[in-house]
């Protein structure tokens, strides 16, 4: 930690007088939260071209106030976040870079691409207003600010992308801030961000569609299509998790970062023609060589940290089919006070153990349930 952030966090908790949030949503909502919760703003206020957001966001506790208007809101601002998606984040600098900004005032990010974003900040905002990109890797399958949740980013990397010249005040409090609800920053240079978060989350949602995709296709079939839905139950709704996202925000955000995606997926291309190369083995060395080397890298990753892509907290339990089975079980799972996100059978358990799949919110959670569940009888599976 840099000696002045290490300053910023002893001199007082309350960092920010007044912060503004664009964007009531689930990032927005869930950082002004946690902010709130871990003293490090006086005053919250939001700004939400949907009314109904705004209001939402009052009455919810969110923010202390909500403005559709960007001018209304900004007024004295100590600390301005954009919480919405790339393209809306780019055209709205150009909106606040006409108003009156308080000098010294903290202007920063959450946009899953550095580069397009900060360069036109720079180009933008006037002398005295500090920008300083920034990515939390946390997200949720829920959105708006109805599921805004203060402990989302906790245990979550931060990534802050400041620009060379950066005043080390202005990064010291906002890294202050971003440590203040619990999440861990790393400063990364914006195209160095958007060239590892296009490998690590971009490419693997393009995948995850082309896969879906081909499997759309082939449900098609006039004889045994049918097949491939009834089957797709088990392991290829978990590979394929992440194409369930936003489609207009991944538009957006595949064509801000398009050219490393392009050379990315190139070379993916290059990786499928020498698995087809492979293929022509008669022994399959190269095959079993390939997914010794994916399988141990993949097991070596980190698991405390969370990720660009968002983490799932799902375990499978075995018991028997019997009458009542999930309503026992989110009966205890109501009793100890655990947040049961979702309760499914698995009809394809190839790479399963258990029968019933049991999603949760947290790893919190999940280990209570996990605890709960055991002491009960039943047999858990941890899915990783």
């Amino acid at each position: 930690m840099r000696p002045a952030v290490e300053r910023a966090r002893t001199e007082g908790t309350e960092l920010f007088g007044k912060a503004v949030i664009i964007g009531c949503g689930l990032i927005g909502g869930s950082l002004a939260l946690a902010l709130r919760e871990n003293g490090a703003v006086r005053q919250l206020a939001a700004v939400d071209s949907n009314p109904s957001s705004c209001e939402l966001a009052v009455q919810l506790g969110v923010v202390d106030a909500a403005y559709e208007d960007l001018r209304d809101a900004v007024v004295d601002a100590d600390l301005i976040v954009f919480a919405a998606p790339v393209r809306q984040t780019c055209e709205l600098l150009s909106e606040l870079s006409t108003l009156p900004l308080k000098k010294g005032c903290i202007v920063t990010d959450v946009c899953s691409t550095k580069a397009e974003v900060c360069a036109k900040a720079a180009r933008l905002l006037p002398p005295g207003v500090h920008f300083i990109g920034g990515h939390p890797m946390a997200g949720s399958e829920k959105s708006g600010v109805r599921a805004a949740n203060a402990r989302l980013f906790e245990n979550a990397v931060y990534v802050l992308t400041p620009p060379d010249g950066t005043d080390e005040g202005a990064f010291s409090k906002l890294a202050a801030a971003i440590e203040s609800v619990k999440a861990q920053v790393l400063v990364l240079q914006p195209a160095l961000h958007d060239r590892v978060v296009a490998a690590i989350s971009h490419v693997p949602h393009i995948i995850a569609a082309q896969l879906v995709d081909q499997v759309m296709r082939l449900s098609g079939h006039p004889e045994h299509g049918g097949l491939y839905t009834k089957l797709a139950a088990g392991g290829f709704r978990d590979v394929t998790r992440i194409a369930s996202g936003n489609a207009a925000m991944w538009r957006d955000i595949v064509l801000s970062n398009r050219d490393v995606i392009r050379d990315l997926l190139l070379d993916w291309q290059s990786g499928v023609a020498d698995l087809l190369d492979k293929l022509g083995e008669s022994e399959g060395l190269g095959l079993q060589s390939f997914f010794h080397e994916a399988a141990e890298f993949r097991d070596a990753l980190p698991t405390k940290l969370r990720g660009a892509v968002r983490s799932v907290y799902e375990i499978s339990i075995d018991a028997a089919d019997e009458p009542g089975l999930i309503g026992k079980v989110a009966t205890l799972m109501g009793i100890h006070g655990i947040n049961l996100n979702g309760v499914g059978l698995i009809e394809s358990r190839e790479e399963d153990n258990g029968q019933v799949l049991l999603s949760y919110r947290s790893k919190r959670d999940m280990e209570q349930g996990a605890h709960v569940l055991l002491i009960n009888g039943f047999q858990v599976y941890f899915r990783d």
